[in-house]
C-alpha cells in the first residue's frame, strides 16, 4: 500500500498541470477517488461493463462522457432515488466541469493510471488515513480551505460532549468535509455492544466542492448510510426534519442579506452563526442533543437580537455546557477565541457548566489544539466539578444570565495581548493568501489570453436573434396568500427570490431576467423546478443544439439590459426587447469551453472577495480584541 499516494499525485498536478490552486487539485483527486469506488463497486457485483481502454487518451469529451454514464450506471444499480434537491444532477455537471477545468488529458490519464494500484473495495478502504492526509494538506496550503475543515482535537472534544448513540440520526448543517460525521460514526461502533450498527448520517452544505469532499470522504470510511445534500440548510422549512443528534462547525461573521425565511425565527441580526445555532436547536428531536462551536462573543453579546436568541434557549431548552477554547484553535481559518455549546432539546435552562480551557498554550498554525488539552475537562464534566476553570451558572427567570462570561472572575488581564499577536498574524496570513488568489489570477489570465490567440473563434460565430433560439415569455400573477415563507418551490420576482410556493410552473434549466422596476433587466440563470412572478420574463433554451443556456445567460448579463427599459414613472422590459437582441455563437464546444473559463473567473473573484472580508473581519476582531481587553474590567 502506498500510504502517500494522493499527497503524491497532488504534488504531481501542481507541478504538470495549469492548475495551481490546492483546492482545485483536490477536488480533481477527490473526483477520481469518488470515480474509482464506482468502479470497484460495480465490479464487485459484476456490472462493470463499460470499459475506457478503448477512449482516445487526448479526448477529453469521451472522458468525460464515460464517467458521466458510468455514474448514471451506478445509481441505477444502487437504486439511489433523486430526493436529495438533485444531488446527481449536481455530480453529473462536476463530473463534466471538473474534468473540463483540468484541461489535460494526460494528468487525467495519469490520476487513472495511479490509481490502478487500488484493485478492491477493501484496499479502498484502507486509505482512509491517506486521504484524511491529503484534507490536512489543503488545508496547510490554503488557509481558506479551513472553512471546510475542524481540527481533529475540535471534532473529537465535541463528539465526545454529546456521546451519539446508536440507532439515531445525526445531522451536520454545515458539514464541510464531513469530519464530525465520520468521528460520531466512529464514536458509535467504539461503543455499541451490536456488531451491526443501524444509524444514519445527514451532511448539509452550500459548497458543490465540500459535498463532493464529504461524499469522498464518508465512503473511504467505510460509511454507506448517509446523505450528503447541495443546499443552504438556512433556508430549509420551517417543519425541520428532526435529529437525534446535531453537530455543527459553521461559518463565522455577518450575513449580508435575510431572506424571508428569516423573518420566522427568532434571531433577527447580522450574524450568520447565530442563525446556524438556532437552526440546530429547532432541528432537534425531543431530548435530543447538539453540540455547536461560536466565537466567543455571543457569551458576551448584549445585542437585542442575541438576547432574544438566549432567551430561546434558556426557556425551551437545557443549555447543559460551555466549553471556552482559548484562540487560535481554529486556524488558518480563524484566530478567534471559540465556544462549544452543548444544547439538549429538554428544556428549561436552571444551571448551565462552565468550563474554561486554561492550558498555558498559546495556539498556532505550528502549535496546534490537541485531544490531550482536554483530559482535565472530560474528568471535570462527568461530575460537573468545580475547579479555579470551572463553575456554576445559575439560570432563573428574574435573573438571566446575557452576558455569559461575567462568572469567569479569574481570567488572565493582559490575555488580550497575545490575542490580538494571534489576530495579526491570521491577518498577515489572509493577506499572502489574497496575493496568490491575484497571482492565480494574472497567471489565468495570461494562459486565456495565449489560448485565445492560438486557437481563435471569431472565424465560427454566427449572428442570431434571442427570439429564434429561445422562448421568452412572462412569468405569472401569485396571489400574496399563496407566497409561502417557506415550501418545496422557490418564488422568483424581478429581483430574485421572494419566497415559496407549494407548486411548480418552470422545469428545469431556466433564465429569469426582471421585468419592472428599478431593477428591471438583472439577469439570473436557474436550474430546478420554480415559479416565477409578473413581474419577471422567462426565457427557455428551444435549441440546445445551438446554444447552452449557461452560456446565454453569461451573454445576457454582459449585455447590461438594464439600458433597454423604457417607461417614465415605472421603467420596464418587453419580451419584443428580448427577442430582437443580436448574440454572436461560436460552436457548443466553444460556448463549454468559455462557459467553464468565466465561472473558474468568478470562482477566484469570489474567493478573492471572501479574502477582503475576512481581512476586514480581523480588522474589526482586532479592534473589539483590543478596545474590550483595555476598557472593560
Amino acid at each position: 500500500m502506498n500510504a502517500s499516494l494522493f499527497e503524491d499525485l497532488l504534488t504531481i498536478i501542481k507541478k504538470k498541470s495549469t492548475i495551481r490552486n490546492t483546492e482545485q487539485a483536490v477536488e480533481l483527486i477527490s473526483l477520481f477517488i469518488f470515480l474509482l469506488y464506482i468502479k470497484l463497486y460495480m465490479k464487485q457485483k459484476n456490472e462493470l461493463d463499460l470499459r475506457i481502454n478503448n477512449i482516445c487518451n487526448e479526448n477529453t469529451s469521451e472522458i468525460k462522457e464515460y464517467y458521466q454514464k458510468l455514474y448514471q450506471r451506478f445509481i441505477c444499480l444502487k437504486n439511489i432515488t433523486n430526493k436529495n434537491n438533485d444531488m446527481h444532477e449536481q455530480i453529473m455537471f462536476k463530473i463534466g466541469s471538473i474534468i473540463d477545468n483540468a484541461k489535460n488529458s494526460e494528468i487525467i490519464t495519469y490520476i487513472e493510471h495511479s490509481l490502478q494500484e487500488i484493485r478492491t473495495l477493501q484496499e479502498f478502504y484502507r486509505y482512509a488515513n491517506s486521504y484524511q492526509s491529503l484534507l490536512l494538506r489543503m488545508v496547510n496550503e490554503s488557509g481558506r480551505s479551513g472553512e471546510y475543515f475542524t481540527p481533529s482535537a475540535l471534532v473529537k472534544i465535541m463528539v465526545d460532549m454529546l456521546s451519539p448513540t446508536d440507532e439515531k440520526s445525526i445531522y451536520d448543517p454545515a458539514c464541510g468535509t464531513s469530519g464530525l460525521l465520520i468521528e460520531s460514526a466512529k464514536y458509535i461502533k467504539a461503543n455499541s455492544k451490536r456488531k451491526k450498527t443501524s444509524y444514519s448520517l445527514v451532511g448539509i452544505d452550500t459548497s458543490s466542492f465540500a459535498c463532493i469532499i464529504s461524499i469522498v470522504n464518508l465512503l473511504i470510511n467505510k460509511e454507506m448510510n448517509f446523505e450528503i445534500v447541495l443546499k443552504d440548510s438556512l433556508n430549509y422549512k420551517k417543519n425541520y426534519v428532526k435529529y437525534d443528534f446535531v453537530l455543527a462547525n459553521p461559518p463565522f461573521g455577518k450575513k449580508l442579506q435575510r431572506s424571508a425565511f428569516h423573518m420566522e425565527k427568532i434571531y433577527k441580526g447580522s450574524n450568520i452563526d447565530y442563525y446556524f445555532l438556532e437552526h440546530a436547536i429547532d432541528s432537534l428531536s425531543i431530548n435530543g442533543k447538539a453540540a455547536i462551536i461560536l466565537p466567543e462573543r455571543f457569551l458576551y453579546d448584549l445585542s437585542e437580537e442575541c438576547i432574544a436568541l438566549k432567551n430561546k434557549i434558556f426557556i425551551n431548552f437545557h443549555l447543559e455546557c460551555i466549553l471556552c477554547v482559548p484562540s487560535g484553535a481554529l486556524l488558518p481559518y480563524t484566530a478567534v477565541k471559540l465556544c462549544i455549546l452543548l444544547i439538549n432539546n429538554s428544556g428549561p435552562t436552571n444551571e448551565v457548566y462552565f468550563y474554561n480551557l486554561r492550558n498555558g498554550e498559546k495556539y498556532s498554525r505550528t502549535n496546534t489544539i490537541k485531544s490531550d488539552d482536554f483530559i482535565n475537562f472530560l474528568d471535570s464534566l462527568k461530575t460537573r466539578k468545580k475547579t479555579e476553570c470551572s463553575w456554576i451558572i445559575n439560570v432563573s427567570k428574574n435573573n438571566m444570565p446575557y452576558n455569559l462570561l461575567l462568572k469567569d472572575k479569574e481570567r488572565e488581564p493582559c490575555n488580550f495581548l497575545s490575542n490580538s499577536i494571534i489576530n495579526i498574524e491570521q491577518t498577515i496570513s489572509n493577506n499572502e493568501s489574497l496575493l496568490k488568489e491575484l497571482t492565480f489570477l494574472k497567471e489565468k489570465i495570461a494562459y486565456l489570453e495565449k489560448k485565445i490567440n492560438e486557437h481563435p473563434y471569431e472565424d465560427n460565430l454566427h449572428r442570431v436573434k434571442v427570439g429564434s433560439i429561445a422562448i421568452i415569455r412572462s412569468g405569472k400573477l401569485l396571489q400574496k396568500s399563496k407566497l409561502l415563507s417557506e415550501g418545496p418551490f422557490p418564488v422568483y420576482g424581478g429581483n430574485g427570490i421572494i419566497g415559496y410556493n407549494d407548486k411548480a410552473m418552470e422545469y428545469g434549466d431556466s433564465i429569469i431576467v426582471g421585468k419592472v422596476g428599478a431593477l428591471c433587466g438583472n439577469v439570473r440563470y436557474v436550474q430546478g423546478n420554480i415559479w416565477v412572478t409578473n413581474n419577471s420574463l422567462i426565457i427557455k433554451n428551444n435549441s440546445p443544439d445551438k446554444i447552452i443556456t449557461s452560456y446565454l445567460a453569461k451573454i445576457l448579463s454582459a449585455l447590461n439590459l438594464r439600458n433597454l427599459a423604457v417607461g417614465t414613472a415605472q421603467q420596464y422590459i418587453t419580451t419584443t426587447q428580448i427577442k430582437d437582441i443580436e448574440v454572436s455563437l461560436p460552436t457548443l464546444t466553444a460556448q463549454q469551453t468559455l462557459s467553464v473559463w468565466l465561472d473558474e473567473l468568478d470562482n477566484t473573484l469570489e474567493k478573492h472577495d471572501n479574502l477582503i472580508e475576512k481581512i476586514k473581519k480581523c480588522k474589526h476582531e482586532l479592534k473589539e480584541n483590543l478596545h474590550k481587553g483595555l476598557l472593560i474590567k
